[in-house]
């Protein structure tokens, strides 16, 4: 009997032995007695960060160039300046030498006289009343206009220094015709210079503007319609600009 309860201490004894054995140093193992409580341990908490976490920097897109707003052909404000070609360069409006012969083109033609007045005319070269000459001219060209109306056309044109000796020759017109019995001298407003003057069934108009000045002298009824008279001398002063300077522009 004592040698069975020896056989079984002994086998026990075995048995925790061995059971203690396999268990690691943190492990408690199985609880031996009811009367011991069980104690449980804690991992440790791995700490938080305290360190933001750093974001992938964002790939910033390739701006696509806006289009360009400027009309064809224009270098936008970038490019260099340019002179102004109204103000600047050899070839400025202004700058040419006073021509010394009167073109063929800066005259009236029999057709333009027919359209204004009516009827069917035709040009004849030179002409008009010597007493009502612009005087001091470089170049002067004269025609005369004859229409199968009872009715002369005669009108000079003639190119000057400058501006100012143009307007001056009006001027000097003006009181030539008065010794020659021209009368209700007045100023029409037109160009630079002008001046209208009647003698009879005669009308005179002249005017100057960029140094040249256009002379009209009209016989016949056709005077005293304002529209049709005033229209031939509008239409005589276009015409003349090939004599300017710097001819039509």
């Amino acid at each position: 009997m004592r040698r069975g309860r020896s056989v079984a201490v002994a086998a026990l004894a075995a048995a925790l032995l061995l059971g203690g054995c396999g268990q690691g140093p943190s492990d408690p193992g199985p609880v031996a007695s009811e009367g011991l409580a069980a104690v449980e341990v804690a991992e440790p908490e791995t700490p938080a960060s305290t360190t933001p976490e750093a974001k992938p920097a964002a790939m910033k897109k390739p701006r696509a160039a806006a289009p360009s707003s400027l009309p064809p052909g224009d270098p936008g404000l970038d490019a260099p300046a340019v002179p102004d070609p109204g103000t600047a360069g050899p070839h400025a409006h202004g700058d040419e030498p006073a021509r010394r012969t009167v073109p063929v083109g800066a005259m009236l033609t029999a057709d333009t006289v027919s359209m204004m007045l009516g009827g069917r005319w035709a040009a004849h070269a030179d002409g008009g009343d010597e007493c009502v000459r612009p005087e001091g001219a470089l170049g002067s060209r004269i025609m005369s206009y004859g229409g199968t109306a009872a009715g002369v056309v005669v009108e000079t044109v003639a190119t000057y220094q400058n501006a100012k000796a143009a307007d001056a020759a009006v001027a000097a017109l003006g009181r030539s015709a008065q010794g020659c019995g021209w009368t209700s001298v007045r100023d029409p407003r037109l160009g630079s210079a002008s001046l209208s003057a009647t003698e009879g069934s005669r009308s005179m108009v002249a005017v100057s503007t960029e140094g040249v000045l256009v002379l009209l002298v009209g016989t016949g009824g056709f005077t005293r319609d304002g529209g049709r008279w005033g229209s031939l001398v509008d239409l005589a002063l276009g015409t003349s600009c090939p004599a300017a300077p710097d001819g039509c522009h």
